[in-house]
Order: structure tokens, then C-alpha cells, then sequence
């Protein structure tokens, strides 16, 4: 039967998801002082209706003592835009056929298991005939908090439970859509090239999807100053239908004053079955150094006020030694309307007497 599975829903995918949400662990501590972990923390798989699928989840006993935990199966959807998911009790979700929780089974409720030892928490899932195409969510929690018949939300304590995350796809009609819902930068000018990018994705489908993608970077004439990735390896953010999610890439380029001025900033997106769908966005923003800029004009201005003195000097130099070599101040030239100049004689016998005697007398 488990072969017949994997035929028709294809390759199980078990991987860590760490920042999924902050129940997702692979290790969890109760106030009590006791710990255990759980492997795998997570499960996504790919179905048809009528399907059936088992596995089971280690639960390891680090503890020196004997270690009594207990297993809930919750519904789980998507909380907020941080990644933070929400649970569900089976008892809201009673009569709701699509309910992935309502398709799951597990063997035992309660389990003890030994000092420095690990037991498997067998489980089963049935697809009913009727189910939805698309994505359906769900949570095993296994803690050491006391059990209740149909635990909340409130009554789930992160010190006390760990959860292990399934995800499924229903095959059928599936829609896979999703836009770059804000692609921005915290400031719009920095004095270093330290740079806070926000994106925003939104699922507008009906399955998961996990938008994989680059933030390129160029300056103002074009040249790439740097490529970032978002949500690579080791750092799996799904965003469940009709939700958005949040993530954050931080840049430190090399500061140069030789690359002040616009960038700008690319952002490339792939997600789907096989990345086979894309969107990109593109923003802008200024990298101006002011303490260096008034460093540098300042230096500019002070350049130039020493040229200017050392002109000067130069140029009075230069008047001097014309002066010494007529010795005196040199003649200015004469305008051409200016009064003609008489000449005095310094001998008395050349100079003009003028005779003020009566023509009369004559």
C-alpha cells in the first residue's frame, strides 16, 4: 500500500523547518527542567483522495528519569505575516470533512519512555473521497503538559509542547499564485551602504508555497554592488493560502564614495511545483555619506584657498620685479581724451614770460 502511495502522491518531503514558526522545534524544555526532541519536526507530502499514508515521529528521551509525554492533534493555519502559525482544536473543527486533523490518527495518546531513551509515535492519515484540491494543514503536539480533552490555544504552552508540522496536497484543482505584496527599504537615503529590505509575499492560490529568490543590487551607473538570497537553504518560509508572510535581508556593501548616489535594488522571486512561476519588483534608494561629503568639500575649500594665496604671492612677485627694473611704478598709458600736458622748464631763461604791458604804450 505505502508503494502504491508514493506512486501516486509522489516524493515525501521531510525537511527541517526551523523558522517556520516558533512551536516548530526539534527540541523543547519544560519549567520543570526536563527535555526531549522530536525528529522529523516536519512533514509535507502530495495525496489524491482515497489515499492512505502512515509514518510516525521519534520522540527522544534526554532526561535522566523516566519521561511521560502525551500527543494532540491540532489544526494548524497561518497566524500572522511573521511566520508565526495558529492551532486549532479538534473540537472546533468537528463535522468538517476537509479538516486535515479530522484525517489523522494516532496509535497512542500517552506514551512513557525511558531515560536516555527514544520511543516512535506511530500515526496514520486517511484522504477522504470527497477531499478539497489543495493545501491542508495540520500539527501533532507532543509535550509533557498535562492532556485535556480538547485543548486551545491557551492551553498549549510553547515550554511544554513541540509540535510536528504536516502539510499535504490534495491533488486537483490546484491554483498557485502569488505577488510581491510590498518589496521596500526602512529609510530612503543611508549614509553607509547598510540596508534593511522588507518583502511581503501574498498566496492569492489554494496550496503552500515557498517563494525562493536574489535581491540584486547596482549603483548608479549600473554595476552590480551586490546579490542577496531570500529564504535559501536552511531558512524554509512557506506562506499558506490566502495569507502573507513577511521576510526580512539585510545588506552591508563596501563603502566607497566613488558609488555615492541612487541604487537600485531587484528582487526575483520563483515559487510553485518546481519554481516554475516568478515575479520581481523593482525600488530605489540613495547611499549619500554626508560626514564625508563636508569632509571632502572641506578639503576642496581649503585646497583652494591655498591655491588662491599662493596665486597672489606669485603674481605680487612678479609685479615687483617690473617695478624694480624701471625703478619705480610703471607708467600708466595715457587715455586719448585726456588733457595734453605742458611742459615747464626748471631754467628761468626758458620759461615763457608773459609781457603784461598796455599795447597802448607801443
Amino acid at each position: 500500500m505505502i508503494k502504491k502511495i508514493l506512486k501516486t502522491a509522489g516524493v515525501v518531503l521531510i525537511s527541517l523547518v526551523s523558522c517556520l514558526l516558533p512551536l516548530v522545534s526539534a527540541y523543547a524544555q519544560s519549567t520543570a527542567g526536563t527535555s526531549l526532541t522530536i525528529t522529523p519536526p516536519f512533514f509535507e507530502l502530495n495525496v489524491t483522495q482515497g489515499d492512505s499514508w502512515s509514518s510516525s515521529i521519534r520522540v527522544v528521551n534526554t532526561n535522566a528519569s523516566m519521561l511521560s509525554v502525551h500527543t494532540i492533534v491540532m489544526g494548524f493555519g497561518a497566524g500572522d505575516d511573521q511566520g508565526h502559525g495558529s492551532f486549532a482544536p479538534l473540537s472546533s473543527l468537528v463535522g468538517d470533512e476537509d479538516a486535515l486533523a479530522n484525517w489523522i490518527t494516532i496509535s497512542s495518546s500517552s506514551i512513557n519512555i525511558p531515560p536516555n531513551n527514544a520511543v516512535d509515535v506511530p500515526f496514520s492519515l486517511s484522504v477522504p473521497q470527497n477531499a478539497g484540491p489543495g493545501g491542508h494543514y495540520a500539527a501533532i503536539l507532543i509535550g509533557t503538559g498535562a492532556p485535556a480533552s480538547q485543548p486551545g490555544v491557551s492551553q498549549v504552552g510553547v515550554s511544554s509542547y513541540i509540535s510536528a508540522l504536516i502539510f499535504v496536497r490534495v491533488a486537483g484543482d490546484i491554483k498557485e499564485s502569488a505577488q510581491i505584496q510590498e518589496f521596500s527599504t526602512d529609510k530612503s537615503s543611508y549614509e553607509t551602504p547598510d540596508v534593511h529590505f522588507k518583502i511581503n509575499v501574498q498566496n492569492d492560490g489554494n496550496v503552500h508555497v515557498r517563494p525562493v529568490g536574489t535581491i540584486q543590487i547596482y549603483n548608479a551607473f549600473g554595476k552590480e554592488r551586490g546579490e542577496l538570497s531570500m529564504n535559501g537553504t536552511g531558512n524554509l518560509g512557506y506562506v499558506l493560502p490566502s495569507s502573507s508572510r513577511e521576510f526580512d535581508v539585510e545588506w552591508q556593501g563596501q563603502p566607497s564614495l566613488l558609488d555615492i548616489g541612487p541604487y537600485t535594488a531587484v528582487l526575483s522571486l520563483s515559487y510553485g511545483e518546481n519554481g516554475a512561476k516568478s515575479v520581481s519588483q523593482t525600488i530605489g534608494f540613495w547611499v549619500l555619506p554626508i560626514n564625508q561629503i563636508v569632509e571632502v568639500l572641506l578639503g576642496v575649500i581649503a585646497a583652494a584657498s591655498i591655491l588662491v594665496f599662493i596665486l597672489k604671492r606669485i603674481v605680487r612677485k612678479m609685479l615687483a620685479g617690473e617695478m624694480s627694473k624701471y625703478g619705480g611704478v610703471p607708467a600708466r598709458p595715457t587715455s586719448p581724451h585726456a588733457a595734453p600736458k605742458v611742459k615747464v622748464s626748471s631754467s628761468p631763461k626758458e620759461a615763457e614770460i608773459l609781457d603784461l604791458r598796455n599795447k597802448k604804450e607801443k
